[in-house]
């Protein structure tokens, strides 16, 4: 069983590195917190030397200020040789701004408002045949298919890509860090994303993907704006349900606010995406010398940003550990990120976490039937497993 205690929290504060055996999720808000609350900056020296930035107003800096903190060399270290870029989220202007422009349409205002009867729709489906057998895994049964189902209602995905999306991505995952090439994990994606181009350019719907696919742009930034689709598409998204629902399971207080006061729902999906933050720990690296705080950074210097810490400082957030309906400020958190890489579907993940808290809202109350497992992604995103919990009346 891998160790919590001061030993690893002592080591891994010291020496920061997220892909560490040993830094699990429980480890890692206690060492995000350690390096907050003490200098927040500080320096490591693992995977080629980083400057780790995690206080709130140090890394909505760096979010904001994208001339001198660059995503062209990658937001994500380290990285197998390979991997193609994702976009938007690995460029930096002008490339940036095409590639958010050619992504924009289906999480634009218009096109989300068109899509809510669906997503409620679906939502109410997932709820209500978990409510009806008594309970059951809602993280497999409730916030996966709930992510990729409204994914591909607003992108056009084909069947086959939403049962092969989740387990493309758990392997890209593993082994994007970790692996010496992009060999062993990247073709089974990319001959996904071939196919979803094939299928989108013979569909004869007009779908997003559709009419993406028949303009007049590289294969290469087809795959790279599809793959970015499907992975961010899905996953914090999923994440995030799996985590709002594990703790409204242990709070049935919380539950029965929820029932009776409809206006706390949207509260509450934004203070679970500030009190656990989906994703976690994008990097930046230094275009020019900088200071930033007291701290004086090199040009060319990779900057990692914690933003579960920064969502959680003191600073901005008083009693930041605790999930609170009555917090006035839990929209003011930075899992969306800001600036021009700011969450394009910001604007439907809210909406998904309105409907299944809506829909959970017209059943009896749901508690944990046993301790699910939780575990990182890439050192990142926190995944539950064996998620059950079983309905009341």
């Amino acid at each position: 069983m891998t160790s919590t205690g001061p030993d690893v929290i002592g080591r891994l504060t010291e020496r920061y590195d997220h892909l560490d055996a040993e830094f699990v999720p429980e480890v890692a808000e206690v060492v995000n917190g350690r390096l907050r609350d003490g200098a927040g900056i500080t320096r490591t020296e693992a995977y080629g030397g980083m400057w780790i930035v995690s206080r709130y107003a140090l890394v909505r800096a760096v979010l904001k200020d994208h001339e001198t903190f660059s995503s062209a060399q990658g937001v994500f270290v380290p990285r197998a040789p390979g991997v193609p870029k994702f976009s938007p989220i690995d460029h930096d202007p002008p490339e940036q701004k095409e590639l958010r422009r050619m992504m924009a349409p289906p999480m634009l205002p218009d096109r989300i408002h068109a899509l809510a009867p669906d997503v409620r729709r679906l939502a109410a489906e997932l709820v209500g045949a978990l409510a009806d057998r008594g309970g059951g895994d809602v993280a497999e049964e409730l916030a996966r298919p709930m992510a990729i189902g409204v994914l591909a209602l607003a992108i056009g995905l084909s069947e086959k890509a939403q049962h092969e999306i989740r387990e493309l991505t758990t392997t890209l995952w593993r082994q994007l860090a970790t692996a010496p090439d992009s060999s062993a994990f990247w073709p089974a994606f990319a001959e996904l994303l071939s196919a979803e181009v094939e299928h989108a350019r013979r569909s004869p719907g007009e779908t997003y993907l559709a009419q993406l696919a028949r303009r007049p742009i590289p294969e290469e930034t087809l795959h790279s704006i599809i793959v970015s689709y499907c992975v961010a598409g899905h996953e914090t998204t999923m994440n995030t349900i799996s985590r709002l629902l594990w703790h409204l399971a242990r709070h049935p207080e919380t539950q029965q606010r929820l029932r009776a006061e409809p206006e706390s729902r949207s509260v509450a999906a934004d203070e679970t995406l500030r009190r656990w933050c989906p994703t976690d720990r994008f990097t930046r690296v230094a275009t020019r010398e900088v200071t930033l705080g007291d701290t004086v950074l090199p040009a060319g210097a990779r900057v990692m940003l914690l933003i579960d810490a920064a969502n959680r400082d003191p600073r901005r957030f008083p009693d930041p550990d605790t999930f609170s309906l009555d917090r006035g400020n839990s929209h003011q958190h930075l899992s969306f990120g800001l600036g021009i890489h700011a969450c394009m579907g910001s604007g439907l993940a809210r909406l998904e976490l309105r409907a299944v808290l809506d829909e959970l809202a017209g059943h009896g109350d749901y508690r944990l039937a046993g301790e699910p497992r939780r575990r990182f992604e890439n050192g990142r995103h926190i995944v539950f497993e064996d998620l059950r919990v079983t309905f009341g009346q």
